[in-house]
């Protein structure tokens, strides 16, 4: 074996955790327990920044619809048939690549009333079964009214926040105005209670009806509908879905999306980007001061044996390198219960929702979490980058000033 080899390993002996005092190998587990605690911050974070940037979109699309196509008379008279449904048309929109569900939608406010009290609401009349898939999966109390011919379609669905306004509950009955000349009033059969999303951003509460019963209230023929209301698979296609759409649409209509109606929503999204970022800077810098502090214990704690090897000839280059990969040992070893931790946390939240929140203020009734393959190898493979140029930086600082003390030994 040659010199040159013998010293690196004596060097490597000289930096075994075996032979290292209480206070390195304490210095050196909070370095793994900073990298593993930094890893999981990272990872779980921007988990909930994607979590939040999927779920609330694309919830939101399965109760008000990613696009919506309309007249464009539609704002000069409520009260007017739109749009001319015809099954021709509602299936080409439907084989629109990325488009789940296309239904026939009927908007018309009212007037709830109670033995408690009266609240402005926004009646929406739906036909199709898909269009009730989200009242299905956010039901609170009571049943999806069966809307059939065995069945009465005064039925409703009531937000929970109504049915708490008004004091009313599953099987009650629940009577609304409507502006209409004269006024017209209707009664329902509280049939289920659901979790209204974001009530903020549409001004009001929205209870679910029946197409038939707003259709006959507005004198509207059978064929005729306020709007289209087109979920979408991944929201993200909005944009590119509307651009299709727009060839099959006439000259008296547009297309709108969810984005266009809520800008506001959107951009607090957004802002949760710049979060992240921030996040990542602060948790890079802690663990670059892990790992250099790390690094200068274990350097200062050998100044003597380092001494010796330089005098026996060993290398700066050598000694540098083999504290990089000293220090690669401890971040990977970081990174290894990092990912753990991180693993644990995501199956835990996405399985049994134990982290909850307030719907009102969330729009959501939990903290979501969305981890892709991509998002995990980028942050895994950023931190060895990052962790290896902190480390080549630092040992060659550290070495080329301590490089006169390490001479200076007794």
């Amino acid at each position: 074996m040659s010199q040159n080899a013998e010293l690196k390993k004596l060097l490597y002996r000289a930096f075994k955790v075996s032979s290292a005092t209480r206070l390195t190998r304490t210095v050196q587990g909070l370095a793994i327990m900073g990298t593993a605690a930094g890893l999981a911050l990272i990872l779980l974070g921007s988990s909930i920044v994607d979590g939040f940037q999927w779920e609330i979109p694309q919830r939101m699309g399965q109760f008000w619809g990613h696009l919506q196509v309309r007249s464009l008379r539609s704002e000069e008279d409520a009260l007017r048939p739109h749009l001319s449904i015809r099954q021709q048309r509602l299936h080409t929109l439907q084989q629109i690549p990325g488009v789940r569900r296309v239904s026939t939608v009927i908007l018309l406010p009212g007037l709830g009333r109670s033995s408690e009290g009266m609240e402005g609401v926004l009646l929406k009349g739906v036909q199709n079964d898909s269009a009730l898939d989200f009242f299905r999966s956010h039901l609170v109390k009571g049943q999806i009214p069966s809307w059939n011919e065995n069945h009465s379609t005064q039925e409703i669905l009531i937000p929970k926040s109504l049915a708490t306004a008004l004091r009313v509950q599953c099987g009650d009955a629940l009577s609304f105005y409507f502006m209409q000349q004269p006024v017209r009033m209707r009664k329902f059969k509280v049939s289920g209670i659901f979790q209204m999303p974001m009530q903020n951003e549409l001004g009001r509460p929205v209870a679910v009806v029946h197409q038939s019963i707003l259709r006959k209230l507005l004198g509207w023929p059978e064929n005729a509908g306020g709007h289209l209301e087109m979920e979408l698979m991944d929201h993200r296609q909005m944009t590119e879905t509307r651009r299709q759409i727009d060839r099959v649409l006439t000259l008296q209509e547009e297309c709108i999306t969810l984005e266009e109606q809520m800008p506001a929503l959107f951009e607090w999204l957004r802002f949760f980007d710049t979060n992240r970022v921030v996040l990542m800077i602060l948790l890079v810098i802690v663990g670059a001061v892990n790992l250099i502090s790390a690094l200068l214990i274990m350097i200062l704690e050998r100044q003597r044996s380092l001494g010796i090897l330089q005098i026996m000839g060993l290398r700066p280059m050598h000694l540098a390198q083999t504290t990089v990969w000293i220090g690669l040992r401890l971040v990977l070893k970081g990174l290894i219960i990092g990912n753990l931790i991180t693993a644990v946390v995501y199956f835990m939240q996405n399985h049994w929702k134990f982290i909850r929140l307030d719907p009102e203020s969330y729009y959501l009734d939990y903290v979501p979490l969305k981890l892709d393959w991509q998002t995990f190898l980028i942050t895994n493979l950023g931190a060895i980058l990052i962790a290896w140029i902190i480390l080549c930086l630092s040992a060659v600082l550290l070495l080329r000033r301590y490089a006169d003390q390490n001479l200076k030994f007794s």
